[in-house]
């Protein structure tokens, strides 16, 4: 589909922080750099799940949403629609501010820097397949916001996503499955 994010999942973790600090190294591919001592200097956050969705998900309904004010090849203005709404919908034009506040994995998900090659019904079923995973429904997850614009001091991986993409580190600790994922993303065009 051509998405940029980056997962690493780990059986029989314990969620504490230097796990997931040992853990951080083995996502982000193509890395030649990384300090775990200034990642923890740099600190996180524990964010709820509405937060690590973010702007472009309509967490009641569970959907992607095309997030901003696009008007249509047939003049409809619409105002963040649902992403699966629009399969046979021409964008004539309308834009979107990016996202600058934490969280964010659906923006990170759905819009990486050549856009995703899929049909909308086809993103959505596999985006809900990541959701599921990574936050097993009726299951308690520590969400662990990492982001932070000091990031390429920690690797090198986080560099291209500094030139204007945007850069992305969460971990999630599933507890009753003591299950770990690290989710990184860095690209640029």
């Amino acid at each position: 589909m051509g998405g940029v994010l980056d997962f690493a999942v780990f059986e029989d973790a314990n969620g504490t922080e230097d796990e997931i600090l040992l853990a951080v190294p083995q996502t982000l591919r193509h890395s030649n750099i990384y300090d775990r001592e200034k990642l923890r200097s740099l600190g996180s956050r524990h964010i709820t799940k509405r937060k690590f969705f973010g702007d472009w998900y309509d967490y009641e309904k569970g959907l992607l949403l095309k997030h901003g004010r696009w008007i249509t090849a047939d003049g409809r203005k619409l105002d963040s629609p649902a992403l699966v709404t629009l399969a046979d919908t021409a964008i004539l034009s309308g834009g979107y501010e990016s996202p600058e506040d934490f969280g964010q994995f659906s923006h990170a998900f759905l819009e990486p820097p050549y856009g995703l090659h899929a049909k909308p019904s086809e993103v959505q079923a596999v985006f809900e397949e990541i959701r599921d995973f990574i936050l097993p429904p009726a299951q308690f997850c520590e969400i662990v916001d990492w982001k932070s614009e000091r990031l390429p001091e920690v690797s090198d991986y986080f560099e291209d996503g500094m030139d204007w993409w945007g850069v992305y580190l969460f971990s999630i600790y599933a507890r009753p499955l003591r299950r770990l994922t690290i989710i990184a993303g860095s690209a640029t065009d």
